[in-house]
């Protein structure tokens, strides 16, 4: 069976972080953007002359972002060159809406003869801003105090772009309890391959 490349995706706030380790817990590696990148993220957004929590302007998306992102996936297919499954959670929102950005990964899994599975967490905007609240983490501090603009730039709903897109539904009102569509989730990656 091929090892399994694993992203998943979602707002901030969505659940990706506490899904992802769940899902890792059936033997893969897991990696997190944040944790891979977060301290050269914070050094160089102070060296590009702007705040170490700053997520939200153009100096983050244009300079920093890009680096987060080349950074994660090489911990990726180094780990599945070395057998590993490997589990990616980051928002992939930019990501999961360029087309050739996701051919160039299925490219990448496909030299390693492994498999790309792609996850998407929903999570409504209440919901999503009460679990950003909840973690208190400095780097949501621009997202909160400008919530409605920030709302008004990220669409909560599933890419319509991706094909095979597994959608976790981590809404407060969802019919299915997380550990049910966890489980869901984990019992569909051991039957693909």
């Amino acid at each position: 069976m091929p090892h399994k490349l694993i992203l998943i995706g979602g707002v901030p706030g969505s659940g990706k972080t506490y899904i992802g380790k769940e899902l890792s817990k059936s033997t893969a590696i897991f990696i997190d953007k944040d944790t891979v990148s977060r301290l050269f993220t914070e050094t160089l957004l102070v060296a590009l002359g702007s705040n170490k929590d700053d997520r939200e302007s153009e100096i983050y998306s244009s300079k920093v972002r890009g680096l987060e992102y080349e950074t994660m996936m090489k911990h990726a297919f180094e780990n599945l060159e070395l057998g590993h499954n490997v589990i990616c959670s980051a928002p992939f929102i930019a990501q999961y809406q360029d087309n050739d950005w996701i051919s160039e990964v299925e490219f990448e899994v496909e030299i390693l003869d492994a498999e790309l599975v792609k996850v998407w967490i929903q999570a409504d905007e209440n919901t999503a801003r009460e679990r950003i609240i909840s973690r208190g983490a400095d780097r949501d501090n621009g997202k909160l105090s400008n919530w409605d603009s920030y709302v008004g730039s990220v669409d909560h709903s599933p890419p319509t772009n991706v094909s095979n897109l597994i959608v976790i539904d981590n809404t407060l009102s969802s019919s299915a309890t997380l550990s049910e569509q966890i489980l869901s989730v984990t019992n569909k990656l051991k039957e693909t391959g």
